[in-house]
């Protein structure tokens, strides 16, 4: 006599993602067990750090899946889960940065596993509103943007303090990106495919970002003021993007984002140590 628990093994996946734990459940468990994990590495010797890393992205990657399943569909399947497992894999590395005290890491974690949750939400929202219309969708753009390009700064960071080739840090700033890039310009339209028009914005972005970086490269600037270039080329080229891809582009708000990189530009020069 078969036991019915063993008849059919698979039916208690789609039982727990659709019935048993509602979407936002499911959201909170995956930042409680990512937060979980990522103070755990406080634990752990220098030489696991990166797999460590790759451990945390890929259950951010099937957590993710796992939270959204059901209402996944073509493109969305990448494009969904790329800002959070982003975002995981800039905080982890950030986090190995950090002074070796509870006092310093413990807020980071909290903030991190509150980061998640704002992100799962939005790409919720993403999904929910390329079906139909919703109203926190404009909350939902501010939130993706912000964490956009704090999971930018997180990997620059890191990419620059490895103090590498030019040509190979430019390549990984081209790599950082143009995926996060890609992303946020689809969420302006969210189509059901990547559309000719966010391709070639999407290029021309990470051409123009990589371009700066390869200047850049060639400054004493800190690794942290070297993210804060890119972070802010970043920002200027989003925020136009986003009124170039709802036709309210204006030259003053050309000007506006342009002075913010003015200004950043002035705090960079002066503090760069041009000495020896």
């Amino acid at each position: 006599m078969k036991l019915k628990i063993f008849s059919n093994p698979f039916k208690f996946f789609p039982k727990i993602t659709s019935y048993e734990i509602t979407k936002r459940q499911r959201f909170i468990l995956m930042s409680f067990f990512l937060t979980a994990i990522l103070i755990a590495t406080q634990t752990v010797s220098e030489s696991l750090r990166y797999q460590v890393m790759a451990f945390l992205a890929l259950s951010t990657l099937l957590l993710a899946v796992f939270s959204l399943w059901g209402e996944l569909s073509g493109i969305k399947y990448f494009l969904l889960l790329l800002l959070p497992v982003y975002f995981v894999m800039g905080a982890t590395l950030f986090y190995f940065l950090l002074p070796v005290r509870w006092i310093t890491r413990l807020p980071f974690a909290l903030a991190f596993g509150i980061s998640v949750y704002l992100l799962m939400l939005t790409s919720n929202i993403y999904n929910v509103a390329a079906i139909r219309t919703i109203a926190l969708l404009r909350a939902a753009h501010a939130v993706g943007h912000l964490f956009s390009l704090v999971a930018a700064f997180f990997l620059l960071n890191v990419l620059f303090s490895l103090h590498g080739s030019i040509f190979l840090t430019v390549l990984g700033v081209a790599a950082v990106c143009g995926p996060i890039y890609l992303v946020n310009l689809w969420s302006f339209g969210l189509e059901e495919y990547i559309t000719r028009k966010v391709f070639w914005h999407t290029i021309v972005f990470a051409l123009v970002t990589a371009q700066v970086a390869t200047v850049f490269s060639l400054w004493p600037l800190a690794p942290i003021n070297a993210s804060l270039v890119v972070i802010t080329v970043m920002y200027v080229l989003l925020g136009l993007g986003q009124f170039v891809f709802h036709e309210k582009l204006r030259p003053r708000i050309v000007w506006e984002h342009l002075s913010v990189a003015l200004v950043v530009a002035v705090i960079i020069m002066i503090s760069s140590r041009w000495g020896g």
